[in-house]
């Protein structure tokens, strides 16, 4: 031993070797370890809690299937979690509203950060649900997946939002089509023409990617405002039925002349830029426009939409801007 050795160990010398300092910063980091650990099973679990306690029901798509759902959401639909995890999510929505899912899904993954609609799906004991849906992208597993919040709108206490855009407070989807269905056994009894313009804005998605969404939400808003001086009288609607369209449904037309003098003054309000924000910024709008008649088109709420949709995409089709297409079997 040398001598400075030995006078270490005479003073009772207690520095710790290098293995003994790794073996010290080991336990702490186990402790630390362990703490964290407890606290993110403590969240999990409350998190947990939270989404089974929430009266709104919460599930999380992922290739294609439910990976995620909560207590509410099977109560909507009368299916235990186990049926969902096996189910195909697109056989939940009702055939007739399954495009116009996908197209509110199609805006998102586009570059929207969050989408909502307007849907029916098909209870378990075959019950048909209007669903109010908000979808969100988030990442599980490093991998993209889909949020998605589901509103029961069969419930009286709920009914108050069923029927208003959140956005521009216009008439919303289901008020559109009920208001369409009730239009429909008017005009069967008097013997009339309905009319159906299906309005989806052209370009679009360049102001929102230009400006940003808050600029491209208040067009919508300041958009919807012109529409209300198009459409005056108290029996027509006009609704937004998600992202950039519109429905304006016509009752009592007499002749095919009223549709063509709507439609030309849709364009002539349309023809100066709308000023929205601060400091003001002009932004043009141009439509595609798809028109459907009853009963020429149809005699039911879903078929004559469809026919006005593929109006609409029989314009888009052409590149023309501001154009309109009445539906052609």
């Amino acid at each position: 031993m040398t001598i400075d050795s030995k006078q270490r160990k005479e003073k009772g010398d207690t520095s710790a070797s290098p293995l003994s300092k790794a073996a010290d910063e080991y336990e702490k980091l186990r402790i630390q370890f362990s703490s964290a650990s407890k606290q993110i099973r403590e969240l999990n679990e409350f998190i947990q809690i939270m989404l089974n306690l929430s009266p709104f029901g919460i599930g999380i798509f992922q290739h294609q299937k439910l990976i995620f759902t909560n207590k509410a959401f099977s109560e909507i639909l009368s299916l235990s979690p186990r049926e969902l995890r096996t189910m195909d999510p697109w056989e939940l929505v009702l055939k007739e509203d399954v495009e116009h899912v996908r197209k509110s899904l199609r805006a998102m993954l586009e570059g929207q950060s969050e989408a909502f609609c307007m849907f029916r799906v098909m209870t378990k004991d075959e019950k048909v649900k209007w669903i109010l849906g908000s979808f969100a992208l988030i990442h599980m597993n490093e991998q993209q997946a889909v949020l998605g919040n589901f509103v029961d709108l069969t419930e009286g206490k709920v009914m108050q939002i069923a029927y208003s855009d959140p956005l521009t407070s216009l008439p919303n989807r289901k008020l559109l089509m009920d208001r369409l269905e009730q239009a429909i056994v008017s005009a069967k009894r008097r013997e009339s023409m309905l009319a159906l313009l299906f309005i989806d804005l052209d370009g679009f998605k360049e102001v929102n990617d230009t400006y940003g969404h808050d600029l491209g939400d208040k067009v919508l808003v300041a958009i919807a405002e012109r529409l209300k001086e198009v459409v005056r009288r108290e029996n027509d609607t006009i609704a937004r039925i998600g992202g950039d369209e519109f429905l304006i449904l016509l009752t009592d037309v007499t002749e095919k002349k009223h549709i063509d003098v709507v439609l030309g003054y849709l364009f002539e309000k349309f023809k100066s830029p709308l000023s929205v924000g601060l400091p003001p910024v002009g932004i043009q709008v141009r439509f595609s426009v798809g028109v459907s008649l009853f009963p020429e088109h149809g005699t039911d709420s879903d078929t004559l939409i469809h026919a006005a949709d593929q109006a609409m995409y029989a314009v888009k089709g052409t590149g023309a801007k501001n154009d309109f297409r009445v539906f052609d079997k």
